[in-house]
């Protein structure tokens, strides 16, 4: 009839802005052009989340929303060592030298519940060293997770790693007066080495690492990890006196999450995998810190270590001038 009255649209009361969490990707995109709220394309979750909650005015967005979520997880049981097999780390071998063929896989990485990447590391050299209690170097990589086919198929591309340096870490132990690991980290596309150093702090622990320019109008960064006080390796991320992430770490489960504040530095893909790395390196940070308490402790008096440094440690210590003539 005529004047049969049409249904109503579902009040926007139904959708719990508060919860958005719970709904998916193409679920807030439905939402937000309902809405007629513009959602730029390729956008993450949590900035789709934050363009709808502005959007509807129903909530106040809050300072500290969670523009990026990273959870980097390491595998407990060796049933995924089953799973993966010969053939899959034997791809990625293929795929790039990046991979070495001591490394193997053990954890993935997600980010915003998306799997990203695979985590690998010389497994057999670090845990041989440590059933010698022999200083052993320590080399964790990233890698874009491969399609699970016969041939090479998609993924497989080197995106970070963070190596453990025993001499530089020596060098720094004797500056603060006591043991202060370093890692040296390294991004794709860049011959740049990260100097990731541990510095005195009366309090927890504090690391240290700078976020190099990319582009000519791009500034020189530090960035500054503060532990908190308290069980796991957790961490509160500052740029100056701004906290822009944070590092939360369980190490029974071996789990760091990671979340992100501020949106400009939730989409600089440097940023985000320096932070993965540093979160990848907290997996062993006790066994390493083990380590280079044990020879600081030994050079403490004398300033004279027995470690004897191998030339990829070497390295490190060259003239860069020198070596490009």
């Amino acid at each position: 009839m005529a004047d049969e009255k049409k249904e109503e649209p579902k009040e926007s009361t139904e959708i719990d802005y508060e919860n958005l969490k719970q709904y998916t990707v193409k679920e807030l995109r439905d939402i937000a052009k309902e809405k007629g709220i513009t959602i730029p394309s390729g956008s993450r979750k949590a900035d789709i989340i934050t363009e709808i909650q502005k959007g509807v005015g129903v909530i106040e967005v809050p300072e500290d929303l969670v523009h990026k979520e990273i959870k980097v997880e390491f595998w407990r049981t060796r049933l995924h060592d089953e799973e993966i097999g010969v053939h899959q780390q034997m791809k990625y071998q293929a795929k790039t030298r990046r991979f070495s063929k001591n490394f193997d896989i053990e954890g993935k990485v997600s980010i915003d519940g998306e799997e990203e990447f695979i985590i690998a590391f010389n497994k057999e050299e670090w845990e041989e060293g440590e059933e010698k209690e022999e200083p052993t170097p320590l080399t964790i990589r990233i890698f874009t997770i491969m399609e699970e086919t016969m041939d090479l198929g998609k993924g497989g591309n080197f995106k970070g790693g963070i190596e453990l340096s025993i001499a530089h870490s020596l060098v720094q132990s004797y500056e603060v007066k006591r043991p202060a690991p370093v890692f040296f980290m390294q991004l794709p596309r860049t011959y740049n080495l990260a100097r990731v150093v541990q510095g005195w702090r009366f309090l927890g622990t504090r690391w240290t690492w700078p976020l190099l320019p990319e582009k000519k109008e791009d500034k020189f960064q530090m960035i500054l990890a503060k532990g908190i006080i308290g069980p796991g390796r957790n961490y509160k991320i500052y740029i100056g006196d701004k906290q822009v992430a944070r590092i939360d770490g369980q190490f029974v489960q071996k789990e760091y999450e990671i979340e992100i504040y501020d949106k400009d530095y939730a989409e600089d893909t440097d940023f985000v995998t320096q932070l993965i790395l540093f979160a990848c390196a907290c997996n062993f940070m006790h066994n390493v810190e083990d380590i280079i308490k044990k020879l600081y402790k030994q050079m403490d008096k004398t300033g004279t270590s027995e470690y004897k440094i191998p030339k990829k440690e070497m390295d490190l210590f060259k003239n860069p001038r020198m070596m490009r003539r």
